[in-house]
Parts: structure tokens; C-alpha cells; sequence
């Protein structure tokens, strides 16, 4: 386990809702995702201001900084600047905005109120939010941008050097700590060598899982040579997709899959030795 807290727990604080001038609202990228000016502007044409809601803002020293509900704050901006067409009312009636603002909280405890607020809607993707933690300085996510930039990958894209998957390589992370998913890249490295489908987060998690349980017995380098011998990378999954769904005749949850890759990497450890041999749990169990 890796012992160290990654919650997005925020420290009590104030909040309170007042009336802001939406006009004197700012933003910053590291606690949230990019403005998208194109779709504030589509907004801001479209506005009804009793379906506005309430924008969440931070309280910070050199002023107000929106946290969730960006495009709607910058929506209003627009229409009272009058590069929106809408009627004389709706300006008049954002001129000022009814806000929930926060006060008292670090850059990564903005980050984290982001993603609580947006984690349930999925109005958030895995990328944006691992981008706004690594930018905010949140554990979770610099501690993993520590382990990817150490072997050079980046997320998002499907290259030699692209991983895809980051709730999965998070949820290592997570279980096991930083240690954990360094030792797995290289071991995946070791065996298939850089491709894309060497950064698969199912077969990292089925790496990691093993050596995290089994350390005392398996040799990272030697699991590295027994996972080669199983075929490159998607054959592997493949074999652990065909586990998760026992012949594609079940669906395969996210833990099924993960318990899937456990017994594959184990049973690659095993092949038909009789000493040192790793227990191979019930995938049905």
C-alpha cells in the first residue's frame, strides 16, 4: 500500500454567497480546465439568467478567481461588454451574479474542490483533471507526473512515448504508491519495449499488483523475460480480456479486468516451474 493520502479532502473554511460584478472575476488554468472562449460565446447568446446557477469562486489575495462555472462567468462578461446580442434585460440582469465563494484555500485545494464538483456530471475528462492537478501541485497528480516524466511519457496521446488509461495508471498510484508504477513501467519496458501498447494501465496494474504482493519472490527483470515469451503487448490483453469475461461470455468491470491481469502476470511468472511459484487467485471470487 502505498501509505500516503491522495484525497481531495479540503480543510474547513469559509464560504459564503454573495452578489459579485462578474466583470471583476478572474481566471486562472492551473485549478480548472482552458477557457473555450467559442463555447463562453455560444453560452453568453443563449443566456437565461435564472438558469445561470451559481458559479463557485476562490478568494484569493489579489481578488476573485472562478473555480467551476467558467464559461458562464466569461459568458456574462461578454454580454456586458457588449460582445453578445441579447436584449436589454439580460444585461441588466447579469450585471451582478449570485456566487458561492470560498476563501482561505491553496492552489491545490482549488484543484480539488474543481474536481469534486465536476467528478459526479463527468463534465471533467480524465486528462483535463490529471493537467489541472499536475498544474495545481496536487500529490496525487505531481507524484505521478514525477514516475511518467522519469520515463519520458506523456498522457493523452497514442505514440512510443503516449499513455492512455490515466485513471487506471492513477488508481495504482493510489493502491500502491509512486514506487509501484515506476517498477511497472520498466518492467513493461523490459519486456515489450516502447510501443504504444506497452503503456496499457490493465497489464501496469497486473504488474504492479504482483510485485506489490509478491516482491520477496519475483525478480522484476525475470518477470520482464516471462512476460516477453507471452507475446507483445496487445496478445497480452487479449488473454487478460478473454479472463475478465471467461470467453467473452460475462461483461468486465474495472475490477475484473485488474483482477484479470493479476492472474496473467502471475501465471507468467509461474509457467510450468514448481518452485517459486506465485498463488493464482479464483477470477470468479
Amino acid at each position: 500500500m502505498s501509505g500516503k493520502d491522495y484525497s481531495y479532502d479540503i480543510p474547513d473554511h469559509p464560504i459564503e454567497y454573495i452578489k459579485v460584478d462578474p466583470v471583476t472575476i478572474k481566471f486562472d488554468p492551473r485549478a480548472q480546465r482552458n477557457l473555450n472562449k467559442a463555447r463562453a460565446q455560444a453560452i453568453a447568446e443563449k443566456l437565461v439568467p435564472t438558469a445561470l446557477g451559481t458559479p463557485i469562486l476562490s478568494q484569493r489575495e489579489d481578488g476573485l478567481y472562478a473555480v467551476d462555472g467558467m464559461h458562464r462567468v466569461y459568458a456574462c462578461q461578454l454580454i456586458l461588454s457588449g460582445k453578445a446580442s441579447v436584449s436589454a434585460d439580460v444585461r441588466k440582469a447579469v450585471r451582478t451574479i449570485t456566487c458561492e465563494v470560498h476563501s482561505d484555500l491553496s492552489m491545490p485545494n482549488e484543484a480539488s474542490l474543481f474536481i469534486i464538483k465536476n467528478k459526479e456530471s463527468s463534465k471533467v475528462g480524465a486528462n483535463d483533471e490529471f493537467r489541472i492537478g499536475v498544474l495545481a501541485g496536487h500529490p496525487l497528480f505531481e507524484d505521478t507526473n514525477d514516475v511518467l516524466e522519469k520515463h519520458q511519457l506523456k498522457v493523452g496521446s497514442r505514440t512510443v512515448n503516449g499513455l492512455r488509461g490515466i485513471k487506471g495508471i492513477l488508481s495504482i498510484v493510489v493502491e500502491y504508491g509512486p514506487e509501484s508504477l515506476d517498477q511497472a513501467l520498466t518492467i513493461a519496458e523490459d519486456a515489450w519495449g516502447r510501443t504504444p501498447d506497452t503503456w496499457d494501465s490493465v497489464i501496469l496494474g497486473g504488474i504492479a499488483t504482483v510485485m506489490s504482493r509478491h516482491s520477496d519472490v519475483v525478480k522484476p527483470k525475470v518477470l520482464a523475460e516471462r512476460l516477453a515469451r507471452q507475446g507483445n503487448p496487445v496478445t497480452f490483453r487479449q488473454k487478460i480480456h478473454n479472463l475478465a469475461t471467461n470467453g467473452n461470455t460475462r461483461a468486465d468491470g474495472t475490477k475484473g479486468r485488474l483482477k484479470a491481469a493479476h492472474i496473467a502476470v502471475a501465471s507468467a511468472w509461474n509457467g510450468t516451474r514448481r518452485i517459486n511459484r506465485l498463488p493464482i487467485p479464483n477470477i470468479f471470487e
